[in-house]
């Protein structure tokens, strides 16, 4: 037994454990940890793969949060697990008329943050590195928060 120091600490604990097992138990460890490998893999690749709509010039809904931002596109929506932002323009819709009387009070502009489920509708057609302008269509599944603490869920905005 080794000892760290006056205090006894045994830091042959994994060597002990592996000599009490027999070799089949050993095989039998190595074997399940390689069989999580892939897994963890597999989980790591599924995770950089976030639908942002890119490659769409029609519809499509998103997983953001919508945030006030200084400059002219004001109304953004960073697409969560993504580095992709887009930004609110054209025609108004009945959704957009939402967003603005939710942060039309003045209170708090900067420090809420709106995530949920965006429909939108792109404005042109989407230039790598440069935000894309879309319309909202819709909101859904949506959860506000202010200062980084949750204040209200609802269905819809």
């Amino acid at each position: 037994m080794k000892k760290h120091g006056n205090k006894g600490v045994n830091t042959d604990i994994g060597a002990k454990l592996l000599h009490c097992r027999s070799g089949a138990q050993n095989w039998m460890l190595v074997k399940n940890f390689l069989a999580i490998i892939p897994v963890l893999f597999l989980a790591l690749g599924l995770r950089g793969q976030v639908f942002t709509g890119e490659d769409r010039n029609d519809q499509f809904t998103v997983h953001g949060r919508l945030s006030v931002y200084n400059g002219s596109a004001n109304l953004r929506i960073w697409i969560v697990g993504s580095k992709r932002m887009l930004y609110i323009a054209g025609d108004s819709t009945p959704a957009l008329e939402r967003i603005n009387k939710f942060f039309g009070d003045g209170d708090g502009w900067f420090s809420r943050d709106v995530f949920a489920d965006f429909t939108v509708e792109p404005v042109a057609p989407d230039i790598k590195g440069h935000m894309r302008p879309v319309r909202v269509l819709a909101v859904k599944h949506v959860v506000v928060t202010k200062d980084g603490k949750v204040i209200s869920i609802r269905q819809d905005l």
